[in-house]
């Protein structure tokens, strides 16, 4: 028979393994899919967001490329100190007053496009088509607003320097900021599915400039 002292060394075996499982697969959902292989879990390892037909940001496994174009620097601000937790991101997004409609504070349309391992560009079924529910369209998009620098301290909804104007069952893949006051935060972009995330990213550092 197996003594107290075995089942209590097997009781902490069996712990250790349960822990670990549980830590890959909160590791794998930040920007990694569950299955890179079919559609129960879209691919997604990056997004493009354009701006008037160009790329305002590429973010793809971890890393951030601002303007890759060099059509869009008015938006741009690089600076090799910056970072988010551990990770190194070197410049954020900034939008002044001429960059917002005077009438709604809304900054012009943003696309998004998601990125495969081979960074190509997926396409998801939009949410509604023509008015109607989408049965093919599971995917949405879901948004979360972080203090500067940080990938754990969330911003009071009063708080935040602008918001993000989303409407799913018009435009899945589409989007505005609306300025409310100067200052910066740092906007997490998640690829929502049915009850869970695809893909999760780290938070994009956005600043608003306001008179």
């Amino acid at each position: 028979m197996l003594s107290i002292f075995h089942y209590h060394h097997i009781s902490i075996f069996l712990f250790l393994i349960a822990t670990l499982v549980v830590t890959l697969s909160l590791q794998g959902c930040e920007d990694n899919p569950v299955d890179s292989g079919g559609w129960d879990h879209v691919p997604a390892v990056g997004y493009e967001i354009e701006m008037n037909g160009k790329v305002l940001v590429s973010y793809f496994l971890r890393e951030f490329q601002f303007d890759p174009s060099g059509a869009l620097e008015d938006y741009v601000v690089h600076d090799p100190d910056i970072h988010v937790g551990i990770f190194f991101v070197g410049g954020k997004i900034v939008f002044q007053d001429h960059h917002l409609d005077a009438q709604t504070g809304k900054s012009a349309e943003l696309s998004i496009y998601f990125l495969d391992e081979n960074r190509q560009r997926l396409q998801i079924p939009e949410f509604y088509v023509d008015g109607q529910r989408n049965p093919e369209g599971e995917w949405s998009l879901e948004f979360q607003y972080f203090l500067p620098r940080s990938r754990e301290q969330q911003f009071d909804p009063k708080d935040r320097p602008y918001e993000v104007v989303y409407d799913k069952t018009k435009e899945t893949w589409k989007f505005h900021l609306r300025g409310l006051s100067s200052g910066e935060a740092g906007l997490r972009i998640n690829l929502f599915h049915l009850d869970h995330y695809d893909m999760t990213s780290i938070p994009l550092p956005i600043k608003m400039e306001m008179d």
